[in-house]
């Protein structure tokens, strides 16, 4: 039988806060910042590399982990710029959208010309 071997980038790991590093010394409070942690039950992967296998020991009782195979992973292709800037306009088309429902907004910017030109 042959076994199938796999590599630190056939791997990720799933970690996730459960318990909040308040109270704790600073350099765990400090590793779970690191490791992208900000809120209890908040999930990141990461890659499965020593240095991180070190950090999630050092806070081994703050966080929970499992591993995944790499392509189980969620994988980003824009940066956090560009995902802030399509929720920005998907607000702005959420409001426009509702202030046309409630009457606030005109579908035709050229009414609104035309509507001061008459007044």
């Amino acid at each position: 039988m042959q076994e199938q071997t796999t590599t630190a980038t056939d791997r990720r790991l799933k970690v996730t806060l459960v318990k909040s590093p308040i109270g704790y010394r600073e350099s765990q409070r400090l590793t779970v910042q690191s490791l992208g942690l900000r809120r209890i039950r908040q999930t990141v992967f990461h890659n499965d590399t020593p240095g991180i296998r070190g950090m999630v020991h050092k806070v081994a009782h703050l966080v929970s982990v499992e591993e995944v195979a790499a392509a189980d992973a969620p994988v980003r292709t824009e940066t956090g710029t560009q995902r802030f800037q399509a929720k920005i306009e998907r607000r702005i088309i959420e409001r426009e959208a509702l202030m046309m429902a409630l009457g606030m907004l005109d579908d035709d910017e050229d009414e609104d010309d035309n509507g001061a030109a008459q007044s």
